[in-house]
């Protein structure tokens, strides 16, 4: 019979239900409901509303049209009307518009959000059916992303890890890349380098920008982590569980415009030292000049706590160690990422970050820019508190919005700058590294040239008798050995095997000798000869100086003065001077002769070296001047102790101009003289 009346029913239905959807109203008739108040006494009477009970049930039927009440509770009632209408021989017809299946079903593939912007469009649907909508794609949104993830641990709110495709951008797995997602066309991608203290909340950030990304609200009661660790709070020993590895985290959310890559430096300033430090920076190198790296970068986050009134040695060492990375151009880049906020200003972090006079871009207060965080979003979710954890939750959500808006006003920088400040400070490093061995090795010759002299003054008179006599002699050499840990990320040395001098040590990212830091134009910009690049040799082994004691006879010296002194000297002997200098011994003609043709020959030699210390000097000058003008730090610490070291070896070869510039170099503005004395303390501390 249903079959038969159906296409009669049918159009009424369809304009009953279109009108109601259209009007945003149900007709009173449909929607009617049986209220059976109950009195106090049955005696009594009911047409005075006095009489009736205060904690009145009703038909359970009512509970079904109560805002607060299931849909379950509403489909028991219409089943209790179904049986009582098939008990009373009637017949019925039960119509349910479900929004949510019709975006659910397997033949149909448009997502809620494209009928959204298409009826928002229109005006064909009402705000209560929207909102309808909406909810259902979030939910369906974070289902989607459930089941793309492994639960951590159970909730209010649950946890879970999203399963990202792991690579690495270095065969040692120096850098890595986690990504979630697949990349889109047309996506907006934000490339943001975050660093900070370990502790103060940085990978808590890494996640929240997540799941801002990925569209997570807080009555979802969930929470999705990227990062290994699974955030700082969570972490037993953090200093035992940070790596030097950097970390690209790539986030794609299919419709989300903006995708993210965030660049994570873990463990910066731990316990375990400046060295551990170092390998961070040649990684953040690595990422920058690798094909396959980073190219570009929107903002460079530094992360501080609210509570902190002023920078400890530690976080101004690892501010100073990255941002001297960085050329000048990317200073409008670098933004403050305030954690742990209650979010009130943050006065004591912003003093803390003037006061150390750190490079940012300004607000209009001439503030350093900067968003406040709450590092709660994991924490559980009790009754009594989740007011509050929702307010935390938005103030989180408010700063990202305002920094993300931040992000399109300001112009992506590329790294190219950057690239040439990491190349002349590898220059500079190594130039000063090969100074110290070579004036080491000098200073020991020096020494090895007093014992002889001493020899030859103490054998003065069996010199001139033209007899034979033996001395001992502490004798500097230089040998190649080893490195210690040249199987810890590869490390090796380029030098020069003419020169015999360590050209670039810890050189990590040369293939070989050609593409070395130090090499320019095919030739070395740190060796003795500058020799070619064929001349140089990448692997694990450098040069050391050694010393052993050796019995000399003088008939030996005598036979020697054609050749080096030992086959690792540079010092050499004129034959005719010898001869000449030995026929005035055998004659007897000169009784005191000034100096012996070993003696002259050796000075003649530390003459030389002392103008290649001053020329090498020269060199790292220039080298401080390139790096000055393009460099973001001018005045790190790294920078400072390199005139601190250069001044003094200027002065002992006589080039007092060059001391004077480099005095003046060295002059500290007076914003900055605490943050580079905090810095120089924390690393001569780390050497202790």
């Amino acid at each position: 019979m249903l079959q038969t009346i159906l296409p009669d029913l049918l159009a009424f239905i369809t304009i009953v239900i279109n009108g109601s959807i259209t009007s945003d109203h149900v007709p009173t008739v449909f929607k009617k409901a049986r209220v059976v108040p109950k009195l106090k006494k049955p005696a009594l009477d009911p047409s005075d509303i006095s009489n009736y009970r205060p904690n009145n049930l009703h038909d359970p039927n009512q509970s079904g049209f109560k805002a607060t009440h299931s849909t379950e509770t509403a489909l028991l009632a219409v089943t209790k009307k179904l049986h009582a209408a098939r008990s009373a021989k009637l017949s019925s017809v039960l119509i349910l518009l479900s929004l949510s299946a019709a975006f659910h079903t397997e033949n149909h593939k448009t997502p809620p959000s494209r009928v959204l912007e298409f009826v928002e469009q229109h005006g064909m649907l009402p705000t209560w059916m929207v909102a309808h909508i909406r909810s259902e794609e979030t939910l369906q949104s974070v289902i989607d992303l459930i089941q793309k993830s492994k639960l951590i641990s159970k909730g209010p709110p649950s946890r879970y890890r999203l399963l990202t495709t792991r690579s690495n951008l270095e065969k040692d797995g120096s850098v890595r890349k986690w990504t979630f997602g697949q990349q889109g066309l047309n996506l907006q991608n934000k490339i943001l380098l975050m660093v900070g203290e370990t502790g103060t909340g940085k990978t808590t950030l890494i996640n929240v920008m997540t799941n801002y990304i990925l569209g997570v609200k807080f009555t979802d009661e969930v929470w999705f982590e990227i990062t290994e660790e699974g955030g700082d709070h969570h972490m037993s020993d953090q200093s035992e569980s940070q790596t030097t590895e950097i970390t690209v985290y790539e986030v794609f959310v299919q419709d989300n415009p903006i995708c993210l890559t965030i660049i994570d430096t873990p463990g910066y300033g731990d316990t375990r030292g400046i060295e551990h430090d170092k390998q961070i920076a040649e990684n953040l190198h690595k990422l920058f000049h690798s094909d396959s790296g980073v190219k570009e970068i929107d903002a460079v986050c530094l992360v501080v706590k609210a509570s902190e009134n002023r920078l400890c040695d530690r976080q101004q060492y690892i501010f100073d160690a990255v941002l001297s990375l960085f050329g000048k151009d990317i200073e409008n880049n670098i933004v403050i990422f305030i954690t742990h906020s209650d979010g009130m200003p943050p006065t004591n972090a912003l003093n803390a970050i003037n006061n150390a006079a750190i490079p940012c871009r300004k607000d209009e207060d001439n503030e350093p820019e900067h968003f406040l965080f709450n590092n709660r979003q994991t924490e559980e979710r009790i009754k009594n508190y989740n007011r509050a954890l929702q307010s935390s939750w938005e103030l989180t959500v408010g700063s990202l919005n305002d920094f993300f808006a931040s992000l399109k006003e300001q112009n992506r920088k590329s790294l190219e700058q950057t690239e040439n400040v990491l190349t002349e400070s590898k220059r500079l490093e190594a130039c000063i590294s090969n100074l110290q061995n070579r004036i080491e090795f000098i200073e020991c010759k020096g020494k090895e040239l007093t014992q002889i002299q001493k020899a030859l003054e103490e054998n003065r008179e069996k010199i001139k008798k033209n007899e034979n006599f033996t001395f001992t002699v502490t004798e500097y050499y230089k040998e190649k050995v080893h490195i210690v840990n040249a199987s810890w990320r590869d490390r090796k040395s380029t030098s020069c095997s003419v020169c015999e001098e360590n050209c670039h040590d810890n050189c990590w990212l040369a293939p070989n000798a050609l593409w070395c830091e130090v090499i320019e134009n095919g030739h070395c910009t740190v060796c003795t000869g500058k020799c070619h690049y064929m001349k140089h040799i990448r692997e694990k082994k450098k040069y050391v100086t050694c010393s052993r004691e050796i019995t000399v006879t003088f008939d030996e010296l005598k036979k020697q003065y054609e050749s080096r002194i030992n086959s690792a000297s540079d010092i050499k002997f004129d034959s005719k001077s010898f001869e000449n200098v030995k026929k005035d011994f055998e004659s007897n003609k000169k009784q005191e002769e000034e100096k012996t043709s070993i003696e002259r020959k050796l000075k003649q030699q530390l003459i030389m070296t002392k103008k290649e210390k001053a020329e090498l000097v020269e060199e790292a000058y220039n080298t401080i001047m390139k790096l000055s003008k393009i460099s973001l730090k001018p005045d790190s610490a790294f920078i400072v102790q390199s005139f601190d070291f250069l001044i003094p070896r200027a002065e002992e070869t006589g080039r007092n101009v060059l001391a004077q510039k480099l005095r003046e170099l060295r002059k500290i503005q007076p914003e900055s003289e605490d943050r580079v004395n905090a810095v120089i303390t924390y690393t001569k501390r780390q050497f202790k």
